[in-house]
Parts: C-alpha cells; structure tokens; sequence
C-alpha cells in the first residue's frame, strides 16, 4: 500500500517534549536549565509523580510541607542534642526565634555522628520510611507521592527524603553511584559517612562497603575510588525515572515507559541516549513520524560515528517507509514494523535498579528478560 501526499515535519510531531506548555512540565524544563536553584530533586520528583501519572491531579503542595516538617524536626532535634551535650546553645543570639533552635552556624558544630543519629531517629525511626524489599519491584516503589504515602520505597527515591531534609539543614550530602545499591555521603566538618537509605539510614564503614560490593561484583571486586562517584540531582531524578521505565518495560506497556522517557527529555534534553530510547519506542508504537524526530534529534547529539551512522541507515528506512511503503495490518490500518535500532547486549543493565541510563538500549531484551540485579537479593545486601 503507498502512502501520498506531504508528510508532517518530524521535529513538530516531538515538539511537545521541549517546548511544553503544561505548568509541571515547564517547571521541569526551567529546573533541567538550573533556572530552580532553591528546589530540591524531591520537589522535582514530585511533579514527576503528578505528570507520570495522567489520572494523578493531587497537589504536591502537601507533601512538600510534610519534606520540610523532616527538615524542621531534624534541625529541633539536633538543637536539643547539642545542647544536651553542653554546647554554647543558651545564648539567646544562637537560638533562632521563630521555632527555638539553634542559628545555622551553632548547628554546623554538630558532629557527623550526631547528624547521622537525628536523620536516624527522625527518618526512618519516627517517621518509618524504609526500604520496600517484600515488594521491590512495585512500580509505586519509585512514585515519591506514593512512596510518601506508604512509606516505603526504592533506594533512590528514599534517598531524595534525605537530601531534601539535609539540604533544608544546610548539611553537606551527595547521591553516591555505588555498584548495585544507591547511598548518600554526608559530610560534616572534615569528616564523611556512608549511609544506606534503603535499610533504615545506617552507616555504612569500608568493611560493609566492602561486603556490599562483593555481593553485587564478585567476591574478586575491591573497593577503588570510581565506587564513590557522585550522582547530581538530575542524574539521581533520571535514575528514579528509569526505574519505572524498566517496571513499564517489564510489564508489556509501552506507552507509559514511553511516556516515562518524554517526561525525562524535560530535564535532559540534550541526553542523546534518552532520544534514542524515545526514537525505538515510537517505532514500536507505530509511530513513525515521532520515532524519526527522536532519532534526528539523536543523530544531532551523538558523538560516535559508529552509532550515528547506524541511526542514519534507521533513519533513511523510515523516511522511505512514511513516503513510499507502509505495510498494512489486515484490518488496514497502517503498521510500521520496527527497526533494528541496536543489537547491542551490553545494555542488559538497563534493568538495573541503579545503573545509570544506558545510552544504546537492547529494548527487546529489557522487555522480555528480568535481570536478577533489579532484586533485593542482588542489590540490597
């Protein structure tokens, strides 16, 4: 069956992914731009929750305020603490007014042990946020609403509670890439600890550490420096979003870890990988024209000529496709068979709960194969 006439300009068929006009959505892009240098990557998560979802209409405003309540009771307990322990805290110009704790600069005397002790107490023990290990691969693991609404969640999306907490302390902390299993650093006053938020804030010394990555590498695997890379905020709100991309992949919809992928471009546009993702997706869908937007905007991004010129070949193919030989289903409507976008199995780890985003995904072998470092048992021991 030939197709006639003039076909829509690509671009335009993708055009809603970087230039949006809903409210979420510009706030992400204007966050991706570093135009939000007060918000937090929970703030940022928490629209994503609200626009993954396209029933969600909740307010995020809520939880926001339930975040800074952490932060607010972290800052007073950590203020009673120290002045039980004989700090210089009764004088009334350290002690702040308006809720009777201490000035910023009374609370930076806090010892790293004390800090970790209160983000303890208050986090996980009063508040009960822990890791979900009975239900990891919930998707809702991954959905900080709903991880703030049931308490329990992934490593990565626990991880964003801390941050926003410490953060609002004006403590020192940083989403660490651990092989198999998300940390956070904290530093404070020359000295660091690793903490697991998986499993309740614990400290975690080089002999857990140790132990942790030889669980997940092999019982060859040594601690070395590029253990300890640190995670930006956007990094950490991708990696949450690829979670429940991998989740939706797992589960045959397409749609959503579609969906999942255009909400992620907000705050990554320039992500090659991310386009090339969104390019196999669409071409899946039957979605053509959007499939050779993505692509295009890949080939524009991507640097290795062995890659790019790959895509070029896909490209040409649809192009030849949406202007000349479209194939049909038996009803008659139009069907685009996929193309080969990669046949490269290095990217299995794209089902990994906390390896970075693959660049040049196999989404056929992320689609159909469970890969067994996605499980507590791999990854949170």
């Amino acid at each position: 069956m030939m197709q006639t006439g003039k076909e829509p300009d690509p671009i335009n068929s993708i055009r809603h992914i970087t230039d949006p006009t809903d409210p979420d959505r510009q706030w992400l892009v204007d966050y991706g731009k570093g135009n939000k240098p007060d918000a937090t990557a929970a703030e940022a998560a928490l629209r994503f929750a609200r626009i993954n979802d396209p029933n969600n209409a909740r307010d995020i405003a809520p939880y926001l305020a339930r975040l800074d309540d952490l932060a607010d009771q972290v800052r007073s307990d950590l203020a009673a603490l120290l002045a039980s322990s004989g700090h210089d805290t009764v004088a009334s110009d350290k002690v702040v007014p308006d809720n009777n704790t201490l000035a910023p600069e009374t609370l930076a005397q806090a010892s790293i042990e004390q800090i970790v002790s209160i983000l303890q107490s208050v986090i996980p023990t009063l508040h009960g946020f822990q890791g979900d290990a009975e239900n990891y691969d919930d998707m809702e693991n991954a959905d900080l609403m709903k991880v703030m609404d049931r308490k329990r969640g992934l490593p990565v999306a626990l991880a964003m509670l801390y941050i926003h907490v410490a953060r609002r302390c004006d403590f020192t902390i940083t989403g660490i890439d651990f092989p198999g299993h998300f940390l956070l650093r904290l530093q404070s006053n020359g000295k660091r600890r690793m903490i697991d938020p998986f499993h309740g804030g614990i400290a975690l010394g080089p002999a857990e550490l140790r132990e942790l990555l030889k669980s997940f590498s092999g019982l060859d695997a040594e601690l070395e420096p590029r253990h300890y890379c640190e995670s930006s905020d956007v990094s950490i709100l991708l990696r949450l979003q690829n979670n429940i991309k991998v989740r939706a992949l797992r589960a045959g919809e397409l749609t959503h870890a579609t969906r999942i992928i255009e909400h992620s471009l907000l705050i990554a546009p320039d992500h090659e990988g991310l386009w090339h993702q969104l390019g196999a997706l669409y071409a899946r869908l039957n979605e053509d024209h959007k499939a050779l937007g993505a692509f295009e905007q890949f080939v524009d991004l991507c640097e290795d000529p062995l890659h790019r010129t790959r895509i070029e070949a896909v490209i040409e193919e649809l192009r030849d496709r949406l202007g000349l030989d479209v194939l049909c289903h038996t009803d008659g409507r139009a069907k685009t068979k996929a193309p080969a976008v990669t046949d490269d199995d290095s990217l299995k780890n794209d089902a990994k709960d906390n390896a970075p985003i693959p660049l040049y995904p196999n989404l056929m072998s992320v689609t159909n194969t469970t890969n067994a470092s996605d499980t507590p048992s791999s990854s949170d021991h």
